[in-house]
């Protein structure tokens, strides 16, 4: 059985499915470990399959001992336009507001996902398979935005 390193790295693979591949270094280098259509189990898919290549339980795989890098995706750019697709799997109604609404889109690389500006709502965190990154936007929500964006980039008096 290899040693156990102090500390496990993995990384993201952005798929063209919208999905993230999970590779995890282990002791004959990096491996594919799983593929997940969603952010919030990126985690759970790394710690699984690190404990899978070092042959240990999963527990013995501390998610603060693991390392998660998310780079950004190559179909979206900082200051994009997007539009919200779904709240994934949440049910709260706040969650859901926005859905279908056109933002502003600035990668947050901590998080691995983005933060969406939309008028009247402010900004939120949202990851990349809750997003279109071709939305087609009317002329109105592009001026709605434009104005709401230039209004939260004036400095109060």
């Amino acid at each position: 059985m290899p040693e156990l390193p102090l500390r496990f790295r993995a990384r993201v693979r952005h798929e063209p499915d919208r999905s993230y591949a999970v590779l995890v270094e282990g002791p004959e280098g990096e491996v594919l470990v799983g593929v997940t259509g969603s952010l919030r189990e990126v985690g759970t898919v790394a710690r699984e399959g690190a404990a899978r290549l070092f042959g240990v339980p999963t527990e013995r795989i501390a998610e603060d001992h693991l390392d998660v890098v998310i780079p950004q995706p190559p179909y979206g750019r900082d200051g994009q336009w997007v539009r919200i697709v779904s709240a994934g799997e949440s049910a709260a109604p706040d969650d859901a507001v926005d859905v279908g609404m056109a933002g502003q889109a600035h990668w947050f690389g901590h998080e691995g996902a983005w933060f969406v500006t939309v008028a009247g709502s402010g900004t939120a965190v949202h990851p990349s398979e809750h997003l279109d990154f071709a939305p087609a936007l009317t002329e109105g929500e592009i001026a709605e935005l434009r104005r709401y964006l230039d209004r939260s980039a004036q400095s109060p008096s």
